[in-house]
């Protein structure tokens, strides 16, 4: 169940292989869609990233990808993974199904949305997660699911990309849950993805980010080193993914194995949001550079979500995002929409 619920993440998005619907069905009814494969379960999350990484570069994602994302959208504000037929109601967010509406992907969605200038649609987003916040101040992947690091993570990236200016207790207390998630500094740091497991790079490297900022993530000219594990949540989650990333170039693959270059991404952006993390970042992004085209360009097609977050990381390490790694990241992406 764990392993499941983790898979509905950025990272996991990247993998599936739908069974549903087949890439020539879906490309009649997904004009603007990134990506040739079928989107059953990642068409949102794909969407939503690769237009988040277009726009950090300067680069606006075309108006029939906008209009894709549009009209996923719930009635109520949210988002589902996919939504084959948009004439359908949404169905509620079910935590044992692990089906309807999705914390994760409306939280991306609204981050999207609001960076290409449809602001109603991303602050109605903003209030369905606003709504969706456990008693406990962590955010859960569906409504009355148990609270998530992942989907705290995301939900805190969209509430301070969105609006920063909220003077509520919501953002410093949904920072607070995450510190009833870390494990002891003695045993190596991290978050675990929920209470009383063990230490999870990809919950790690998604609620760092959300806990150091919005997006996008600017360059900075200096960084510190890498942080060192403390009391502090951002410091002990810090210092856990940069040591694996310095020593290695990579988080490994939670999953299976191999590294985890979508996780090594992330934590990338949160190291340069908070202005720490120098010898990691150098690491990361030299072995990101290295593996980019195996990595978003799988079998010659393109991966959208990965194009999107190594153009994030482009824009955040002042890295040329049209020869990165041999790879430009803008024409791929672009030429990856139906």
């Amino acid at each position: 169940m764990i392993k499941r619920t983790v898979a509905l993440t950025v990272v996991g998005a990247l993998f599936f292989l739908a069974p549903g619907l087949a890439p020539a069905q879906a490309q009649t009814t997904d004009k603007g869609l990134y990506g040739s494969s079928a989107p059953t379960f990642d068409g949102v999350f794909r969407q939503t990233i690769a237009m988040i990484g277009l726009n950090a570069t300067g680069t606006r994602p075309s108006a029939s990808a906008v209009n894709w994302l549009l009209r996923q959208q719930c009635a109520d504000g949210s988002f589902e993974s996919y939504r084959a037929d948009t004439s359908i109601p949404c169905t509620p967010g079910d935590p044992d199904a692990f089906t309807g509406s999705n914390v994760q992907q409306t939280a991306l969605a609204a981050i999207a949305l609001y960076q290409n200038n449809r602001t109603a649609q991303a602050r109605r987003a903003i209030v369905w997660l606003n709504n969706s916040q456990n008693a406990d101040f962590g955010f859960p992947t569906f409504r009355g699911g148990v609270s998530d690091a992942n989907s705290t993570g995301l939900a805190l990236l969209a509430l301070q990309t969105v609006q920063p200016q909220d003077r509520s207790a919501r953002i410093p207390n949904a920072k607070r849950f995450m510190r009833t998630l870390q494990v002891r500094c003695a045993t190596g740091g991290g978050l675990a993805y929920q209470r009383g497991q063990t230490a999870n790079a990809v919950a790690s490297s998604q609620a760092y980010l959300g806990l150091v900022g919005g997006l996008p993530v600017q360059p900075r000219a200096n960084l510190k080193v890498n942080p060192r594990c403390t009391s502090n949540t951002a410091a002990n989650v810090g210092s856990y993914l940069a040591r694996p990333i310095t020593q290695t170039g990579a988080l490994a693959n939670a999953f299976g194995p191999g590294p985890d270059y979508t996780s090594t991404g992330v934590s990338i952006l949160g190291f340069v949001s908070e202005g720490v993390g120098r010898q990691a970042v150098r690491s990361g992004l030299r072995t990101l550079q290295t593996n980019a085209r195996s990595y978003a360009l799988k079998d010659g097609e393109a991966v959208p979500a990965a194009l999107g977050v190594l153009l994030m990381v482009a824009h955040a390490t002042d890295t040329n995002e049209r020869n990165f790694g041999g790879v430009n990241l803008v024409t791929a992406l672009q030429r990856s929409e139906r």
